[in-house]
């Protein structure tokens, strides 16, 4: 059982550092509502990305957790239906790591927006 954990945890270390050319860097955001397959490597309509905030958190075995922050600025007009965490080359088949979705909600150019994503790693 040892190296169960050691994998899990390792896969959580590979999702969060940049030891595999595959790793989480992006949070975006996008107004995309529809049926997602899991052949696409963006959101249904991505209308922002940006690096996340700081350092990946490890603190606890198997997991990481992410920070992603959007502005006012790059907020104002947006009809937000989804979000996720995207990999270090977008371009890459399954570079979508999470994609989340819900009821819209409508920036008017005053709210900011922080999101925070944990992935943990089930053994």
């Amino acid at each position: 059982m040892p190296l169960v954990r050691y994998a899990a945890q390792a896969t959580a270390w590979n999702l969060g550092s940049n030891l595999s050319n595959n790793f989480v860097q992006y949070f975006n955001i996008g107004s995309g509502s529809g049926t997602f397959v899991n052949t696409q490597v963006t959101l249904l309509n991505e209308t922002d990305r940006n690096p996340i905030t700081g350092s990946p958190d490890f603190t606890s075995a198997r997991k990481v957790s992410f920070q992603g922050d959007f502005n006012s600025v790059e907020l104002s007009g947006t009809v937000l239906f989804e979000w996720g965490l995207i990999g270090s080359h977008p371009s890459l088949q399954g570079s979508i790591w999470q994609r989340e979705t819900f009821g819209s909600i409508v920036y008017d150019g005053t709210g900011e927006l922080q999101l925070v994503s944990t992935i943990e790693i089930i053994i």
